[in-house]
C-alpha cells in the first residue's frame, strides 16, 4: 500500500512518468520493440477501443481483490513473472500461467509497439486516470507537422497534431520532445505552465521516486527485501504469511512467520510427516493438492 500511495502520488505530480521512466516492464518491451522496426498496423478505430481494455481489467483486478480479500492475480500476472524470472523453476511453480502470459505479450510486441502498456496493463490504467489531474503535460504550440514525433512516440498518440496530448495516454518518455526539429520549443514537456528539460524531467522523477522508496525504507514504512532470517531470529518483526516465499522451508517459514515449528504445520495446514526442510512450494510433492497460495490467502 505504501508503494502505491507513493506511485499515486508521484502521477498526480508528474503524470505516467513512472511508466516511461521507470517501469522495468516498460523498459523491456521498449527494447523489445526496437528489434523489429516495422510494426503492425493498427486503425485508428479499432486502437481507440482496444486502449479501453486496461480499464476492463483493472475493474476485474479490483473487483476480485476487494471480494477474495488476497493478492489473487499473483499467479497470472506477467509483471510478477518477469520480477521473478531468475527463480528458476520455482517461477514455473508460483507464476507458469504469468510467464506464459509474459512470453505471449512479449512477442505480440515485436509486431505491436508497447502492446502491454497501451492496452493491457492495470497499472497504467490506474495511473492514467490520476494522471487527468496532473498539472505536468506534453503542449505543442506553431508545428511544422514533420511527423518526427508522432512516429517516435512509444504510445502512439500522435503529439504533433494536438494542442495539448492525451494525459491518460502519455508516459511522459520526452522522447517527442527531444526529437522535435524545430529550433523553437514547438513540443514541450511543462508542469504547471512552465518549461521543463526533458534529461531533467526524466533524471528528477527517476530521483524522486527511488529517493522516496530509500527514505520510506529507512523510517520503516516499507520493506523492500525479505529481512535475513538471523535478524528475525535475534527480535525482529515476523512477516506476514502473505509475504512467505514457495523457496522458504517449512522450518525457515516459521521462523519468519514468528511461530513454533508445530504451529506452522497446524496454520499451514502441512501433515507433520511432511519433513521441516522442505521448500513451502513442494509441500504439493507429499501431499496431493496442496496448494501454497490458497493456504496463504486463508
Amino acid at each position: 500500500m505504501t508503494l502505491l500511495f507513493l506511485s499515486l502520488g508521484i502521477t498526480i505530480i508528474f503524470g505516467r512518468a513512472i511508466c516511461g521512466n521507470i517501469c522495468p516492464f516498460g523498459a523491456i518491451f521498449e527494447f523489445i520493440g526496437k528489434l523489429t522496426p516495422k510494426k503492425l498496423s493498427i486503425s485508428a478505430h479499432s486502437d481507440r477501443v482496444l486502449r479501453y481494455v486496461k480499464y476492463i481489467i483493472l475493474a476485474i483486478v479490483i473487483g476480485m481483490a476487494w471480494i477474495t480479500a488476497t493478492l489473487w492475480v499473483s499467479p497470472y500476472d506477467p509483471y510478477v513473472a518477469y520480477a521473478h524470472i531468475w527463480s528458476g523453476a520455482e517461477i514455473l511453480n508460483e507464476n507458469g500461467i504469468g510467464l506464459l502470459i509474459l512470453l505471449v505479450v512479449l512477442a505480440v510486441s515485436l509486431v505491436i509497439g508497447r502492446f502491454f502498456c497501451k492496452y493491457l496493463c492495470p497499472a497504467g490504467a490506474l495511473f492514467g486516470i490520476f494522471s487527468l489531474v496532473s498539472p505536468t503535460r506534453v503542449t505543442r504550440s506553431e508545428c511544422m507537422e514533420c511527423g518526427k514525433c508522432a512516429r517516435s512516440c512509444p504510445m502512439g498518440i500522435e503529439p504533433g497534431r494536438k494542442t495539448a496530448v492525451n494525459a491518460s495516454e502519455c508516459i511522459g518518455c520526452t522522447t517527442c520532445v527531444d526529437v522535435c526539429p524545430s529550433k523553437t520549443p514547438v513540443i514541450r514537456m511543462t508542469i504547471a505552465g512552465k518549461t521543463a528539460k526533458p534529461l531533467l524531467f526524466v533524471l528528477g522523477t527517476v530521483c524522486i521516486f527511488f529517493g522516496a522508496i530509500a527514505l520510506l525504507n529507512t523510517v520503516g514504512f516499507l520493506q523492500v527485501t525479505v529481512p535475513p532470517i538471523g535478524s528475525i531470529q535475534q527480535g525482529g518483526a515476523p512477516l506476514n504469511i502473505m509475504d512467505l516465499r514457495g523457496s522458504m522451508t517449512i522450518e525457515e517459514g516459521a521462523v519468519y512467520a514468528g511461530m513454533d515449528l508445530a504451529e506452522f504445520y497446524r496454520v499451514m495446514e502441512i501433515p507433520k510427516t511432511v519433513p521441516a526442510t522442505t521448500p513451502l512450494n513442494k509441500v504439493a510433492d507429499y501431499v496431493p493438492g496442496y496448494d501454497f497460495h490458497a493456504i496463504k490467502a486463508k
